[in-house]
């Protein structure tokens, strides 16, 4: 898994994202903690806007940000848009060898 880092003297998050979303992981002096989202990570850094640290890690999550909104659009883009029919023929299951003429074609099977 790779990691994305943030790093300053007084600062450091590291952030991956796996199949249930984006995580950061928040380092400052004396303490480390989990999030999930962005606003709760801002929020426990209490890192003003308007510094240039400040600044920069607000570009940073948003560049994560529209990253992870690329990736999902290519993921909707190469995703089939109806799936294919299934072909029956070359089965194992009761479907596939069962015909109208056959006594057995309206008994279910109990699995």
């Amino acid at each position: 898994m790779k990691y994305d880092d943030f790093t300053r003297p007084t600062l450091q998050l590291q952030s991956y994202r796996d199949w249930n979303g984006r995580h950061f992981i928040a380092w400052r002096p004396n303490v480390s903690q989990g999030f999930n989202d962005t606003k709760s990570l801002l929020k426990w850094l209490g890192w003003p806007a308007k510094t240039p640290t400040g600044d920069e890690l607000r570009a940073w999550l948003r560049e994560l940000e529209e990253r992870d909104a690329e990736r999902a659009d290519q993921r909707t883009a190469e995703a089939p848009s109806s799936p294919e029919p299934v072909d029956l023929q070359g089965g194992f299951g009761p479907e596939c060898h069962l015909d109208a003429s056959d006594p057995n074609f309206q008994t279910r099977t109990i699995t």
